[in-house]
């Protein structure tokens, strides 16, 4: 076994980029075909050539010399489209070539009968299925009529029985390879929809936990607020051994929230973060088949704009993985009898050192949301739709599938309506390009840093406060309303974005999630307007989201910096004189 690993590792493809899996096979089985031909074709060429059969010698050398070619410069090309078509082109001749004049060994009819198998292996099942058919027809027609009538000088002339066996032997090496290449694809989308189940079921716990902690940290961020506060009055010495166990307490329960966070993140982050080269129409393609079967009636389209790059350079698991959640959830909640999804990709943005994709899936599907909660009119209201995603979200089971799109600072849309659901988000990639470097995509991040700060004393400072909570609201003011005299509050982004449009702000102070317009949104609204201004507001994130990827999020958007709760008061005062300063 090990000589054969050996062997087969010659017929590895070489890149200076990283491939992915799903490409590294075809290329391998591309290259495997391309060099049995070429040994088969070789031999009966010299064997022609030392009996002095230049008729023969001749063809087949050629085409010994075109398969070399393929196997020495085409199958190094990570885009292995081009050499599959030209192989699938030269094989098919020469087989033909056998059926019609024959071979020095004799071996013709076991030559000819290997076609298939070449081609549903190069070829894929479904299309190399329909060309074994056409060229079965084609040597039936060729070796019951035209060979009886000489139509063909210097043609092979069969016998009864040799054109009995030559056809009985194609067909079954057809069927014998068409039914190995489909038990094994059931096999294999089985294992994957196991996974998938097994998958779906971690990222609903995982969500639980999510929510969870979101739902813990900020009214125990009020209790902890509270106590800090309570300490600085004056107690009896009952009164303050009371606080301090409760203040013990609280940490304790802090400790075990940031565990339980800890251990979601553990499973959160199996997804491996490397990139490589990979196709994405084969990836989106492969996913989809994994939810073809005969049981249900399914329908789906996927089109690329013509401006995308066949290979991208980037994490294929993660696009897999998105897709995987999108299409079970929109398949899971439609009760159409026939379901229908439309995929369409395409160009978003045109930038020297990445590729940012627009995904678009149209499904029939209606998502079960009652109209009596989404209030009137939700339907026609696009602002009602965008204040209720997060409602959508939680009824099709995509809180994992959202923090991973968003986890890299693209975002995600869902816009119902009474007909279909259509589900919008972005993805950043690179281009299979050697001369761009990570580094040039990281540099602009540091922008900020050349702004003109000037120091503000905290004690004159106007901050603007940004929570949609009013309990949280009362909490932050009581925590720095010592420090700060100015302080003014906002419910939602879109009313911060208002009164920053018309008073100056030497701080804010920004909650990420929020109705109407979240945290994030607001800040890139922010950082657009102060573009033409040549100003910067340092902003700080307070939010319940206690996820390392959170933090990344929010400096990735364009804020200065994040604390999560529960925090100490003091934590907070002096991230807010830093920035001031």
């Amino acid at each position: 076994m090990k000589i054969i690993n050996r062997f087969l590792t010659f017929f590895r493809v070489e890149s200076k980029n990283k491939v992915d899996d799903e490409e590294q096979a075809p290329m391998l089985i591309n290259n495997l075909i391309n060099f049995f031909l070429f040994c088969i074709v070789f031999i009966e060429g010299i064997i022609c050539l030392r009996t002095e059969n230049i008729f023969f010698a001749i063809p087949l050398l050629s085409l010994s010399l075109i398969f070399a070619f393929h196997f020495v410069y085409l199958s190094r090309k990570t885009q292995s489209v081009g050499m599959q078509n030209s192989l699938f082109f030269f094989s098919s001749v020469t087989f033909l070539y056998f059926v019609i004049f024959g071979s020095s060994t004799g071996l013709n009819i076991i030559w000819s009968a290997l076609f298939p198998p070449f081609i549903i292996s190069l070829m894929g099942m479904k299309r190399g299925s329909v060309f074994s058919l056409i060229f079965s027809a084609v040597i039936t027609i060729f070796v019951f009529i035209i060979n009886d009538y000489g139509l063909i000088p210097d043609v092979k002339q069969y016998t009864l029985v040799e054109k009995i066996v030559f056809i009985s032997f194609y067909n079954i090496f057809f069927i014998t390879t068409y039914g190995i290449h489909y038990t094994y694809t059931e096999i294999i989308l089985r294992k994957e929809r196991r996974v998938l189940d097994s998958q779906n079921f971690n990222k609903t716990q995982e969500e639980l936990i999510s929510k969870l902690s979101h739902q813990i940290r900020t009214p125990l961020s009020n209790i902890t607020g509270i106590i800090d506060i309570l300490e600085k009055t004056n107690l009896s010495d009952d009164q303050r051994d009371y606080i301090n166990t409760i203040h013990a307490s609280s940490n304790n329960l802090v400790n075990v929230v940031n565990n339980m966070v800890a251990a979601t993140k553990t499973n959160f982050s199996q997804i491996p973060a490397e990139e490589v080269s990979f196709n994405l129409y084969s990836t989106i393609n492969n996913t989809i088949k994994l939810f073809q079967d005969d049981h249900k009636k399914k329908k789906f389209s996927l089109s690329l704009s013509a401006d995308i790059p066949t290979n991208l350079i980037g994490n294929s698991i993660k696009v897999k993985q998105v897709f995987l959640n999108l299409l079970n959830s929109l398949l899971k909640y439609n009760k159409a009898d026939l379901k229908t999804i439309t995929i369409e990709v395409s160009r978003k943005e045109l930038l020297p050192d990445k590729i940012v994709l627009k995904f678009r899936i149209i499904s029939n599907t209606v998502v079960p949301i009652p109209k009596a909660e989404l209030g009137e009119d939700a339907i026609h209201s696009s602002e009602i739709i965008h204040l209720n995603r997060s409602k959508y979200i939680n009824l099709l089971d995509l809180g994992i599938t959202q923090k991973i799109i968003e986890m890299d600072g693209n975002n995600i849309d869902i816009i119902p309506d009474s007909v279909k659901t259509v589900i919008e988000f972005t993805a950043s990639f690179k281009e299979n390009n050697n001369s761009q470097s990570i580094e040039s995509i990281k540099a602009p991040t540091k922008q900020s840093e050349n702004f003109f700060k000037p120091v503000v004393d905290i004690a004159n400072a106007n901050i603007l406060l940004v929570e949609d909570n009013f309990s949280n609201q009362q909490i932050i003011i009581l925590y720095i309303k010592d420090e700060v005299k100015k302080i003014e509050v906002a419910f939602n982004g879109k009313e911060a974005l208002d009164k920053f449009g018309k008073a100056k702000y030497d701080l804010i102070l920004m909650d990420v999630q929020m109705p109407i317009m979240d945290g994030f949104k607001a800040t890139e609204k922010i950082r657009q307007i102060e573009k033409s201004t040549g100003t910067h507001t340092p902003i700080i994130a307070v939010t319940a989201n206690a996820f390392p990827e959170d933090k990344e999020k929010c400096l990735a958007s364009g804020m200065d910096d994040y604390i999560s709760k529960p925090f100490q008061p003091e934590d907070l005062i002096r991230k807010m004189k830093k920035h001031l300063s």
